[in-house]
């Protein structure tokens, strides 16, 4: 077998499997106090661990 051959066949599998990871792919968010990297929940709008009002938003995909 060539290796041109041998490059396609991987590159066609690669490209499925990334469409299909892309189908299943899953996406935790967190919640995280800018100043002290407590994590909090959705609705918080001040850390109770050092009372700072800006508190970041992560989407993970997974």
């Amino acid at each position: 077998m060539s290796l041109s051959k041998l490059l396609s066949g991987l590159r066609r599998r690669t490209a499925s499997a990334d469409v299909d990871e892309y189908d299943e792919r899953r996406v935790t968010v967190l919640f995280e106090c800018r100043n002290c990297g407590t994590n909090v929940a959705a609705e918080t709008e001040r850390c109770p661990a050092c009372d700072a009002t800006d508190i970041a938003t992560y989407a993970i995909d997974y």
